[in-house]
């Protein structure tokens, strides 16, 4: 039974980190579109 919460946390703490990172480099390329010409720090 732990196996399988364990699991599912896992599984979804994977999903939340991949959309996370999806959503991230939507907005970061939509401010790089935005704002060309200021250099990324």
């Amino acid at each position: 039974m732990t196996k399988l919460i364990s699991a599912l946390l896992a599984a979804v703490f994977a999903l939340t980190s991949v959309s996370a990172l999806a959503c991230g480099d939507k907005a970061k390329d939509e401010k790089q579109m935005s704002t060309p010409a200021k250099p990324k720090v």
